[in-house]
């Protein structure tokens, strides 16, 4: 019996032993600053993006975004600076513009792809950053241009040099052989008065990669490896369109099965890699010929053109598994697109525009597919490309964090650029911003603490995202798609959500019901207004969406 007492008392000792370890494991826990509980602050982020299958991604170009040394060019640290930024936002991954050395202010002409810009910072300032921006949730899309280099790369210059001597002959599409009159074909000339001809479809500064070259292959494959040792998530995969072929509309084909070895091979390096091509093409079959996910330039140009709606809008653009975007680093600006649409340019037209882009919005955070939003877009930046003495400098601009233009970190880089060219509109000579002028609304200091700001209409459907699993991973089936009623399921194991949208700004349109369901969230974006709910509605019950109005309901 004493036996049995004592045994009994032992095992009633190690409960209580294991249960005061466990307690003391958890209070440590919570309580340390470093732990991803602190670091990620709100509930909105606690969901990794790892179990996201359409992650929210912020593209950036760190020249304009913010400046951590004064110096008036955005780098490295100025990003990770503003990781709270960021994670409040709402977002799920970061695609930075080019960050290797190059020799344009853009970085798409690249000159060694294992550096990283001077003008950004150091290497360790880049790990640091990855580390920083894991530690909040958020992955790092690198842009990785293997179309072409720079004619200042030490391969290329060595190719033109040595000729067929050079090992990096076969790097490029080179010949001694003369190729005047011929569409993109540009020619040097090396110390020994040879004239050395060469491809290249983005200019004369950036000569085409030969991507038959095994040679070639073989460095695709050392820089992805060298990347995802950084730490990097991903790519998006520069100029995808033309691996191959000789005009802009050549080569689709080849190109597109060029990247199946690639997919594969970044894949057995990283599983969860997020893959992303830029195939500049509004044709639905070009850009569903591509193994990996591509952006929907479709859908983007049949929003642009059709602000208001059009009969067949979704299923006459889908592209499976693509991005989803309304602005890049190479458009108008998505709010300048719809001024110049409206013709509506003054201040008391903001208010009209703001709704309008605000609804499209909407949409591509609802879609099956990745959203994708512009810096700045989230304040409703503007901007248009110039055809001389600039070009596409006045739609990558300064980010603007402050209601006067100025502050710490805010970024003037253009300044330098506009005075050169003797531009002097807007506020060009001023901050460097032409579309931007101080106190007019456009800055995230204004919109803050404004709730009906663009921005925080923007923070709240994206944080709304992350808690419903249907719209993270579901699949989707469209239910209307009509100029005036857009309608479609998204559906996972757990959860079934119905999304309406009426894009027309007069004609009202209705549904029926399938089946039992309860609004969750209602948008009226002519009041500029957005509420929960919990009205329920039966199976065959008709329901009126009028005007600007966006509804999401639940089963």
């Amino acid at each position: 019996m004493k036996k049995t007492f004592l045994l009994l008392a032992l095992v009633f000792l190690l409960f209580l032993t294991s249960c005061f370890q466990t307690s003391m494991s958890q209070s440590l826990v919570s309580s340390n600053p470093h732990s991803n509980s602190t670091n990620t602050g709100d509930s909105a982020s606690n969901l990794s993006i790892n179990e996201v299958k359409y992650p929210v991604v912020y593209e950036i170009f760190i020249r304009s975004f913010y400046d951590s040394d004064g110096d008036g060019v955005g780098d490295i640290n100025g990003v990770s600076q503003k990781v709270d930024y960021l994670r409040k936002l709402g977002i799920d991954a970061v695609w930075f513009m080019p960050f290797n050395e190059a020799v344009s202010y853009h970085g798409y002409d690249i000159t060694d792809y294992y550096n990283v810009e001077k003008d950004y910072g150091t290497m360790e300032d880049l790990e640091n950053m990855i580390q920083v921006l894991h530690e909040n949730g958020i992955k790092v899309i690198m842009d990785l241009v293997i179309n072409h280099t720079s004619d200042e790369h030490p391969w290329f210059k060595d190719a033109v040099e040595n000729t067929t001597s050079s090992p990096y002959w076969d790097y490029y599409i080179m010949s001694l052989e003369d190729h005047s009159g011929q569409d993109h074909w540009h020619w040097k000339i090396n110390s020994k008065g040879q004239k050395v001809w060469y491809f290249g479809l983005f200019g004369y500064n950036m000569p085409d990669l030969n991507h038959d070259s095994q040679k070639v292959r073989e460095e695709v494959k050392k820089i992805v490896d060298f990347w995802i040792s950084k730490g990097v998530d991903g790519f998006r995969i520069d100029a995808a369109k033309h691996i191959y072929g000789w005009s802009w509309d050549d080569g689709i084909q080849e190109s597109a099965e060029y990247f199946e070895w690639f997919r594969d091979y970044v894949l057995s390096k990283k599983p969860d890699a997020i893959l992303v091509g830029e195939v500049f093409s509004g044709n639905t079959y070009d850009l569903s010929l591509y193994p990996i996910p591509v952006f929907n330039f479709a859908l983007m140009y049949s929003i642009r053109n059709y602000p208001e709606g059009q009969d067949g809008m979704i299923e006459n653009n889908w592209v499976e598994e693509s991005f989803l975007f309304l602005e890049n680093h190479d458009l108008h600006r998505f709010f300048s697109h719809l001024q110049e649409h409206y013709k509506k340019f003054s201040e008391s037209d903001y208010e009209f525009i703001k709704k309008r882009a605000a609804l499209w919005y909407f949409l591509i955070f609802t879609l099956k597919g990745s959203p994708v939003i512009y810096y700045g877009g989230e304040i409703g930046t503007r901007g248009f490309k110039w055809h001389g003495p600039v070009y596409d400098e006045p739609v990558r601009e300064p980010m603007q964090w402050y209601a006067s233009g100025t502050g710490e970190g805010q970024t003037f880089w253009t300044k330098e650029v506009y005075e050169n060219a003797g531009i002097i509109f807007g506020n060009a000579h001023v901050d460097g911003c032409i579309y931007d002028d101080p106190y007019d609304g456009f800055s995230v200091e204004e919109q803050e603490n404004d709730p009906k700001s663009l921005l925080n209409f923007i923070r709240f459907i994206l944080n709304f995202r992350k808690d419903h699993d249907a719209i993270l991973n579901g699949d989707q089936t469209i239910f209307r798609d009509w100029k005036n009623l857009i309608a479609f399921y998204r559906e996972s194991p757990d959860e079934k959500l119905l999304v309406v949208l009426n894009p027309d700004p007069v004609w009202k349109n209705n549904f029926t019901f399938e089946e039992n369901m309860t609004m969750i969230l209602e948008f009226d974006f002519e009041n500029f207004t957005w509420n929960e709910s919990n009205a329920s509605f039966s199976a065959g019950e008709s329901f009126t969406v009028d005007p600007m109005k966006a509804y999401i309901f639940k089963k």
